[in-house]
């Protein structure tokens, strides 16, 4: 296996260290686990799944999860933190919220898969 290939699992294996430090922090603290974690375990087994079988359809996964991440719809640390964008009157508005460690993870990804997006990028725009 070369090095890029290797490369292209660092941003998965980022989600299951923070997944386990969770974990770890749910059992040997008051931290209790909330739904978006148990969605970002989901998430992150079926990323695992995926890419055992189809690493393409894994890859597609991965990124879906990490934007689901992103815009704080699931989590993958032990304390939820999200940063509001946007406005709102009496919380009913049009907030962005988003998550930091997601959105750096996120980010990783798309700079390490940035060749592969761009070919998915120009066979989906192409006539």
């Amino acid at each position: 296996m070369n090095f890029r290939r290797i490369l292209q699992y660092i941003p998965l294996a980022i989600l299951i260290i923070a997944l386990g430090y969770s974990i770890y922090t749910t059992l040997t603290t008051n931290i209790l686990l909330v739904n978006k974690h148990y969605w970002g375990v989901f998430f992150v087994l079926a990323s695992m799944v995926a890419i055992v079988l189809r690493p393409k359809i894994g890859k597609v996964i991965t990124f879906i999860t990490l934007l689901f991440g992103t815009l704080n719809l699931i989590a993958f640390t032990p304390v939820i933190e999200a940063y509001s964008f946007g406005f709102s009157l009496n919380k009913a508005g049009l907030d962005l919220k988003v998550q930091p460690f997601s959105l750096w993870v996120f980010l990783l990804f798309i700079i390490i898969n940035i060749k592969s997006i761009g070919r998915t990028l120009r066979g989906a725009f192409s006539d």
